[in-house]
C-alpha cells in the first residue's frame, strides 16, 4: 500500500490497529499524524489524542493509555514519537519488558489506534517491528516519486495561488535538487521555496524561469559561497554587493546567518578530513555533501584558520541573540561581519 492510500483510507476513517511511519521525510510523517488528529470530534481531543515522548516513557504510561477507552467518540489514538524498542536502544526497557508489550499488542482495545512516528530509521529486525508490519501498517516516509513529486509541487503553487505550467514545475525540481542522491533537502525546505517564489511573484501570477533563477536555493548557495570568498580575500565592497543582492532578493539576516554557519562547519569537517589523506570525492561521501560543496569548502580552508572561523561563529551567535532581542538592527550586524573580517588578518 502506497502513502497515498494510506492517507485516503485513513481520511475515510478506515483504520488499522496500528501503524508506524519511519524515514526522514519528517514532512510525511507529520501529515500523517495531522491525518489522526482531524479525524477525532476536536471538541473531545484532549480526552481521546495521547502524545507520547518514546524516548523519555516507561511501560506502564503507554499501557494506560492504550487501555483507556475513549470519550465521547468512537475510537481513542495513541501516539508515541520516537520509540526506543523500535530503534534497537534500550534506556527505559529491559527484555521482559520489550516481550510483554508486544505480547500486549495482541489484545488492545479495538477502540484504540496506536501510532509508532519515528522520524529517522528503524532497526527493521526487532520483533516490535514485525508484530506492527503483521497487525498494522508500517510505511518508510522516503522522498517522493517523481511523478508524486511533480504533483506535489504542482499542488502546493496552486495552493499559494501562483500560476506555473508544466514545464517550470519541472524546472524548480531539478533547480531545487531534491532528487539528488547527496542531497538532503526535504519536502518542508521545498515548501518553503515555494512559499517564497509565490510570495515574491504576487497573487494569481506567473512564475517563470528567470523568477526561479533569482530565487532558487542554488543560486542562494552560491551567493553564499562568493560572500565568503570575498571576506576570504578581504575584498568588503563586493562582499557587501553580494550581501545586499540577497537581502534585497527576500533572504533574511538570520537566514544569512544560518547558512555562513553551515558552510563553515563543512569547512572545518573537509580540512580534518583532507589532513587525514582523504579525496574529495570521499570526503563528499562521509560529510554527505555534492563534490561541488566540498570542493569548494577545501579552497576556502585555505583563506580561514580555525581560530577565525571560531571567532566568526562566536560573533554570529552574539549577533543573533542581539537581533532577536532587538537590540541591534538585522543588517548592521551582517554588514559589521562583513566589514570586521575583510579588516582583519586571517589566518
Amino acid at each position: 500500500m502506497d502513502y497515498k492510500d494510506i492517507i485516503k483510507k485513513m481520511k475515510d476513517r478506515n483504520f488499522e490497529q496500528m501503524y508506524l511511519f519511519y524515514g526522514r521525510e519528517y514532512y510525511l510523517i507529520e501529515n500523517a499524524l495531522k491525518v489522526f488528529k482531524e479525524s477525532l470530534n476536536e471538541g473531545m481531543i484532549d480526552f481521546n489524542l495521547d502524545t507520547i515522548d518514546g524516548k523519555e516513557t516507561v511501560l506502564d504510561t503507554i499501557i494506560s493509555s492504550i487501555e483507556t477507552l475513549p470519550f465521547m467518540d468512537d475510537r481513542k489514538i495513541v501516539i508515541i514519537k520516537d520509540f526506543e524498542l523500535l530503534k534497537g536502544k534500550k534506556k527505559n526497557f529491559n527484555d521482559s519488558d520489550e516481550k510483554y508489550f508486544i505480547d500486549h499488542l495482541d489484545n488492545i482495545p479495538e477502540t484504540t489506534v496506536l501510532v509508532f512516528a519515528v522520524y529517522g530509521e528503524i532497526d527493521k529486525r526487532k520483533s516490535l517491528v514485525k508484530k506492527i508490519s503483521k497487525n498494522g501498517v508500517v510505511y518508510n516516509c522516503d522522498k517522493l516519486s517523481d511523478m508524486d513529486l511533480f504533483k506535489w509541487v504542482k499542488k502546493k503553487f496552486d495552493s499559494n495561488n501562483a500560476i506555473i505550467d508544466n514545464s517550470q514545475v519541472m524546472y524548480f525540481i531539478d533547480q531545487e535538487g531534491y532528487r539528488d542522491k547527496t542531497s538532503e533537502k526535504t519536502l518542508s525546505d521545498l515548501e518553503n521555496e515555494i512559499k517564497k517564489i509565490s510570495s515574491f511573484v504576487g497573487r494569481e501570477n506567473t512564475v517563470t524561469k528567470e523568477v526561479i533563477d533569482k530565487l532558487s536555493q542554488k543560486k542562494v548557495e552560491n551567493d553564499i559561497f562568493k560572500l565568503i570568498d570575498y571576506i576570504g580575500e578581504k575584498n568588503s565592497s563586493n562582499a557587501i554587493r553580494i550581501l545586499n543582492d540577497m537581502i534585497h532578493e527576500g533572504e533574511s539576516v538570520l537566514g544569512i546567518f544560518a547558512m555562513i554557519v553551515k558552510q563553515f562547519k563543512v569547512v572545518m569537517q573537509v580540512r580534518q578530513l583532507q589532513v587525514e589523506g582523504y579525496t574529495t570525492k570521499v570526503i563528499s561521501e562521509k560529510i554527505k555533501v555534492h563534490p561541488f560543496v566540498a570542493g569548494k569548502a577545501l579552497k576556502q580552508a585555505n583563506n580561514f584558520s580555525d581560530d577565525i572561523i571560531v571567532d566568526m561563529l562566536n560573533y554570529i551567535l552574539e549577533s543573533d541573540y542581539k537581533i532577536k532581542n532587538g537590540l541591534v538592527r538585522d543588517t548592521l550586524a551582517i554588514e559589521m561581519l562583513v566589514t570586521k573580517y575583510c579588516q582583519r588578518k586571517i589566518g
